[in-house]
């Protein structure tokens, strides 16, 4: 009897999309939460500024910006989780430790650069203003020390769930090949 192997395909991907949005969620809550405490101001004027990067807020509604603010903050951190996924690979299965957290961080200091020095700039036409020395170092240690290596862990643990097949499994769970009888 033939079993349908997609609907479990279909429900991993589904688990994996909803722990990815789940952990990006608290990747930017963490992210907001250390800037709305470095700034020392409500959380509803971060939000502002991550909404700004995409859009004139000038005439929008507290809510609406708060809505935006909160998309683009999550956007930017599922970007991260998924520009992870190669170095997650890189890893490989078992026990990575030393190299899960050296290659996080190098990767979140990375990542840093990238949005805030290229990606938003060139989005909004413009360089980001300039907060000084000391946020950008408040700012570059909250990526490389945890948004980055929490990112690939997330990759790393995914990747680890993935079944590990050889191509006539693969042809069996497909439907082309009837599994082998074992010998009795």
């Amino acid at each position: 009897m033939h079993q349908n192997t997609n609907v479990g395909q279909v429900s991993g991907a589904w688990n994996a999309a909803g722990l990815m949005i789940l952990v990006a969620a608290a990747m930017g809550a963490i992210d907001l939460a250390i800037a709305a405490i470095y700034w020392n101001v409500p959380l509803d004027r971060i939000l502002r500024s991550v909404a700004r990067w995409f859009v004139d807020v000038r005439s929008m509604a507290p809510l609406e910006i708060a809505v935006i603010g909160i998309l683009a903050q999550l956007a930017m951190m599922l970007l991260m989780i998924s520009g992870a996924f190669p170095l997650g690979r890189l890893l490989g299965s078992g026990r990575p430790g030393v190299r899960l957290a050296a290659l996080g961080t190098l990767y979140g200091g990375a990542f840093y650069i990238f949005q805030f020095h290229i990606l938003l700039p060139l989005l909004m036409g413009h360089p980001l203003p300039d907060l000084g020395m000391r946020w950008e170092l408040a700012c570059f240690a909250d990526y490389a020390l945890l948004l980055g290596p929490c990112a690939l862990c997330l990759v790393q643990a995914l990747e680890s769930k993935k079944p590990r097949d050889s191509g006539a499994l693969r042809m069996v769970a497909m439907g082309g090949l009837e599994p082998p009888t074992p010998a009795l």
